[in-house]
C-alpha cells in the first residue's frame, strides 16, 4: 500500500512539472531518465557530467516558427527573424519552480555547440529517450507524431520524477512515405534533397522500415545557415582559398560580406534557412494548413 502511495505521489508531482512547462510557453513536455544516456553517448556528454546528482531530464518542446513563417517565399525569413524559442523559457521556468517550490536543484541543459557542432548534451537524443519523438530519414531531425518537427530544450534537475516511456513506432517513414518510396525509390525528403546530385539525403526502406540511412550534415550546414557567424565563417574560408587579389577584395567589399559581420555584433545562433526536406513533410502538416 505504501508503495502505490509512493507511486501516486511521485506520478503526482511529475504532471505538475510539466503543467507548469506547458503553462511556461512548451507545446510538449517529457521526462527521461537519465542513466539511459550513458550506453549511447560518450562521457562527457551525459546529464551527469553537466549536473552530479541528476535524477531526472525534463524535455520540453515547442513549434518555433508559425505557420505563416513556413510559407514565407523569402527563405532566410526562417534564420534572421527572432523567435526566442518558447522551449527555452520553458525549461527556465520548469527549473525555478522546481528549486523554489520543491527545494531540489535544477538548471537548463546548455544545447549550443562549444566546439565544431557537438553540443555538450544532445537535445535529440533527449527528446527521443523523453517519448517526444523519433528520428527522421530527413536530417535525422527528432519527428513528434502529432506535430512534426519541434525545438527541444531540457531541465535537468536532483528531483526524482517519473520518466516516460520512449515510443515504440517510428513517426518516420509515414504511410504516404512509404508508398512514394515503393513507387519510385524516394520519400519526399529524398526527393526534394537527393544525395546522388549533390543534396544531403539518402535512405533504403523496407516494409516501411528505415534499413539504412545517409545525412551530409557539413553539405546540409552550408546551404542551411548562410547568414550570422555561420555565414561569416563560410565566406572566410572562401576568401581564404581565393588565389586572385582582386577576386578577394571583390568578395571582402561586397554587401553580403559586410552584412555578415554587421549582424555579428547581434548574432544569436537561430534556426537555418534551407528547410526544403520539413516543407514536403507530411507529419505535423496539419497543423500548418491555416486561411
Amino acid at each position: 500500500m505504501g508503495d502505490v502511495a509512493v507511486d501516486a505521489e511521485l506520478e503526482s508531482v511529475t504532471d505538475q512539472v510539466k503543467e507548469v512547462g506547458l503553462s511556461g510557453g512548451a507545446t510538449v513536455v517529457g521526462i527521461a531518465d537519465p542513466k539511459a544516456f550513458n550506453d549511447l553517448v560518450p562521457v562527457g556528454h551525459r546529464p551527469e557530467d553537466l549536473m552530479p546528482g541528476v535524477r531526472s531530464v525534463v524535455v520540453a518542446g515547442s513549434l518555433g516558427p508559425t505557420s505563416a513563417a513556413w510559407q514565407s517565399p523569402n527563405r532566410r525569413l526562417m534564420e534572421i527573424t527572432g523567435y526566442d524559442f518558447r522551449e527555452n523559457v520553458a525549461t527556465i521556468v520548469m527549473a525555478e519552480h522546481i528549486e523554489k517550490v520543491h527545494g531540489y536543484q535544477a538548471m537548463q541543459a546548455p544545447t549550443l555547440p562549444t566546439s565544431g557542432q557537438y553540443p555538450p548534451m544532445s537535445m535529440m537524443l533527449a527528446a527521443v529517450l523523453a517519448g517526444l519523438g523519433t528520428r527522421a530519414i530527413a536530417a535525422n531531425i527528432i519527428l513528434h507524431p502529432e506535430f512534426g518537427l519541434m525545438y527541444y530544450a531540457a531541465t535537468l534537475t536532483t528531483m526524482p520524477l517519473l520518466p516516460d516511456h520512449q515510443m515504440e513506432e517510428n513517426v518516420c517513414p509515414a504511410r504516404s512515405c512509404t508508398l512514394l518510396y515503393e513507387k519510385t525509390g524516394k520519400t519526399p525528403c529524398m526527393a526534394v534533397c537527393p544525395a546522388e546530385e549533390g543534396g544531403c539525403i539518402d535512405a533504403t526502406l523496407d516494409d516501411g522500415v528505415i534499413t539504412s540511412s545517409y545525412f551530409n550534415r557539413e553539405r546540409c550546414s552550408t546551404r542551411a545557415m548562410n547568414f550570422g557567424i555561420r555565414g561569416h565563417l563560410k565566406q572566410v574560408q572562401l576568401v581564404t582559398d581565393m588565389q586572385d587579389r582582386e577576386e578577394r577584395k571583390t568578395v571582402i567589399h561586397s554587401d553580403d560580406f559586410e552584412r555578415n559581420l554587421a549582424s555579428i555584433g547581434r548574432y544569436k545562433e537561430s534556426v537555418a534557412q534551407c528547410f526544403e526536406c520539413m516543407r514536403v513533410c507530411p507529419v505535423g502538416r496539419n497543423r500548418r494548413k491555416l486561411k
